[in-house]
């Protein structure tokens, strides 16, 4: 396995040249000067001291997709300057609908394009990249070297499951913090793993290392997202791909960018000590009815849960799993 590329910083002393992607040439003051000067607009809001905390703290991105994907920008724009982006995945065509891509860009690591881009926002940033994602080869070392991980390794397909079990097991064992997202239909579902914390069980206990869950997708999610994260929108979607009628799961762009939004203020809460709630739950299509048509939504909504349910179950004695998970996805 190589090792992770590191973006080198410039030495803190006299003013120095920088070549941005496009072969532009920049002068930037030292860099103290120029943190000072890249942060100024957050004073008032951001505190001096938590400003420090997060330009020290080294941030683990596991997945550079539409979860993970989502916080790189703004984290080095909030002032973050030590970054690990794991990510095996090059960029297709069909990433452009929600992900920070461009033309240009497809074919290419997402993990390699963020750190381009990234120079060219903070050239003295460290951006490092290991462009294996998380694998059983590097998972200790990358969370060996994190103040607080960012979850974003996918659950839409079988191989990268067993990779985020050993993600939150690594962090358990060395009591590093994890925030997750799910990105389902208009809502966004984040989750805090404090694993900081004693008696904190890996995924709170939900997910079995020797479960079906860490080989079929719609098994993983059904432990582990909440049924108050399941919107009407996508029931019609889930007993669709349950039937093998479809692959892959929709994903928008403004639900993607909502885990950017609410993951920076969780991660400056985590790294200030402040106490954060383990779920946060954001769905903008519900925020925006009025009270009649949440009614009737609602009405829908608990009548498509219990076929979705007994669509589930239907599904797991077909597969032969006696076992129920009656607390997640499609529980009663």
């Amino acid at each position: 396995m190589t090792a992770p590329d590191t973006a080198p910083a410039p030495p803190a002393g006299d003013p120095s040249a920088h070549t941005l992607s496009n072969g532009q040439q920049v002068v930037l003051p030292p860099h103290d000067q120029f943190y000072a000067q890249f942060v100024v607009r957050n004073r008032g809001l951001v505190p001096p001291e938590e400003q420090d905390r997060l330009r020290r703290a080294t941030i683990l991105v596991a997945g550079c997709g539409s979860i993970g994907g989502a916080v790189v920008e703004p984290l080095v724009r909030l002032g973050a300057e030590h970054l690990i982006l794991a990510e095996p995945g090059d960029y297709d065509l069909h990433n452009l609908n929600r992900q920070a891509v461009r033309l240009q860009d497809l074919g290419r690591n997402k993990a390699l394009v963020f750190q381009e881009r990234m120079r060219d926002i903070n050239p003295y940033a460290e951006i490092a990249v290991d462009t294996h994602g998380i694998v059983a080869e590097n998972v200790a070392s990358l969370v060996a070297q994190a103040t607080l991980i960012v979850d974003g390794v996918d659950v839409t397909t079988k191989p990268p499951l067993s990779s985020k079990y050993a993600l939150h097991e690594q962090a358990r064992q060395r009591g590093i913090p994890v925030i997750s997202g799910y990105d389902i239909a208009g809502l966004q579902l984040l989750r805090i793993y404090d694993y900081r914390r004693p008696g904190v069980r890996i995924l709170d206990g939900a997910v079995r290392p020797d479960g079906p869950e860490l080989r079929e997708p719609m098994a993983f999610l059904r432990r582990v997202i909440p049924i108050a994260a399941v919107p009407l929108e996508i029931i019609d979607e889930l007993q669709q791909q349950l039937r093998g009628a479809r692959d892959g799961f929709p994903q928008i762009v403004y639900t993607a960018n909502l885990f950017g939004v609410v993951a920076l203020q969780a991660i400056l809460d985590i790294l200030s000590g402040r106490p954060v709630r383990r779920q946060v739950i954001v769905d903008v299509p519900t925020l925006l009815r009025p009270r009649s048509t949440r009614l009737r939504v609602m009405a829908a909504r608990l009548y498509g849960l219990y076929h979705l349910n007994n669509d589930f179950r239907r599904t797991l004695r077909k597969a032969q799993d006696p076992e129920e998970l009656p607390h997640a996805v499609g529980g009663p």
